[in-house]
């Protein structure tokens, strides 16, 4: 494309160089045609004739002018046909790219697919090969299939051989012992028919023998039933005597000794007023439940006991009054839970010991101390409270206040 266009600009500029000649080779040629006579003035025709060439303007401006005018469109021409020429090369240029790119996608394609059909000849190779491991791995397993058939068969066959023997030794083993077996039972039976015929004769002796021994137990226990139940009401007897006797002699020396305490109580009466007020507060909820009254409003008389240190009202029965104030029930658990462990006394009748308690929330005796009381009754009192050491827990927080710190009034009446 380039050569092409200095080759156009070369030819332009010789065609412009030879009609530049060709428009002076003109102008020479018409000053040969023309002649022009210079004549002095007043000389007439004897004046110096001068040659001259005279050139006509105006032809050659439009000679130039033509010229020119042919020279530009023959450049314009040339500059078209250049760009002609140059969009050809373009497009040439365009379509070799296009047919180079094309070129090389095939290449490329080609370079793909050879690739592909590399691949696909690697993979039908391996394939194939798998296939072949397979087979052998097949043939191999089948070989050992068989191999392992055939040395079961042969082992079975030696199973079946021994089992075939040990079932006519255990044919024979068996007959044996059936024999055998019958033997034994015959002789078990004739054991088993002795054996009974021995148990019959021991247990009928047994029986005798039993029989003899039940009849003399029941002759000895009908006579020991008849002893005791003497000896019981003799004890019975003397026990309601001695408490009889014991009763009229406390109560004389009761009587002989309530003088001089009376005295005595009266002197001791302010000192003790404010312990005998704690006290008796204490003590109200049992007074409760055993006076069926208010706080306190037992007497002497209603309970039995004329202990005037607190312990009036202890011996009134139960439903008296308004039936007992709250806690009044949780007394009579108190006295219950001492029951089993008192052991009573005729001595003690008439008798009130006052211990000072104090329980835990699950009703453990935390402490149990004597405040006063004779010092038999309190003994043993003592000695019950120490085995109980819990109470049933109280059935409400009121309750167990009422009860958490309280002197009891220990009245052996009622533990019976």
């Amino acid at each position: 494309m380039q050569n092409k266009r200095q080759k156009g600009d070369a030819n332009a500029v010789v065609i412009s160089i030879i009609m530049h000649v060709a428009l002076f080779g003109l102008l020479i040629l018409s000053s040969l045609y023309h002649n022009i006579d210079i004549m002095g003035g007043g000389e007439g025709d004897d004046g110096e004739v001068i040659g001259a060439v005279m050139v006509d303007t105006g032809s050659a401006a439009q000679e130039w002018g033509r010229i020119q005018q042919q020279k530009k469109g023959q450049a314009e021409k040339q500059k078209k046909q250049a760009l002609e020429d140059k969009k050809r090369e373009e497009q040439k240029q365009e379509e070799q790219k296009q047919q180079e790119a094309l070129k090389e996608k095939q290449r490329q394609e080609e370079i793909a697919r050879q690739k592909e059909l590399e691949q696909q000849k690697e993979q039908e190779k391996q394939k194939l090969l798998a296939e072949q491991k397979k087979q052998q791995e097949e043939k191999a397993r089948l070989e050992a299939l068989e191999k392992q058939k055939q040395a079961e068969e042969a082992k079975a066959k030696q199973a079946a051989e021994a089992a075939k023997l040990k079932a006519e030794a255990e044919a024979k083993r068996l007959a044996a012992a059936a024999k055998q077996a019958e033997e034994e039972a015959k002789a078990k039976a004739a054991a088993i028919e002795k054996a009974k015929q021995e148990a019959k004769a021991k247990a009928d002796a047994e029986a005798k023998a039993k029989a003899e021994a039940d009849a003399k137990a029941k002759a000895e226990a009908d006579a020991k039933a008849k002893a005791d139940a003497k000896a019981k009401a003799d004890a019975e007897a003397k026990a309601k005597a001695d408490a009889e006797a014991k009763a009229k002699a406390d109560a004389k020396a009761k009587a002989d000794a309530k003088a001089k305490a009376d005295a005595k109580a009266k002197a001791e009466a302010d000192a003790k007023a404010k312990a005998d007020a704690q006290r008796k507060a204490d003590q109200n909820a049992l007074d409760d439940f055993f006076n069926g009254g208010d706080v306190g409003g037992g007497s002497a008389t209603q309970g039995g006991n004329a202990n005037k240190t607190g312990s009036q009202g202890y011996g009134a029965s139960m439903g008296a009054g308004d039936g007992g104030k709250t806690g009044s029930a949780y007394a009579g658990v108190i006295y219950s839970s001492v029951k089993p462990y008192f052991r009573g006394d005729t001595r003690f009748i008439g008798k009130v010991c006052d211990i000072r308690m104090e329980l835990a929330s699950d009703g453990t005796i935390l402490s149990y101390a004597k405040k006063s009381g004779p010092n038999d009754l309190c003994a043993a009192a003592l000695n019950a409270i120490e085995q109980t050491k819990k109470m049933r827990r109280a059935p409400t927080p009121e309750e167990y206040e009422m009860f958490k710190s309280f002197t009891l009034g220990f009245d052996p009446r009622k533990v019976r």
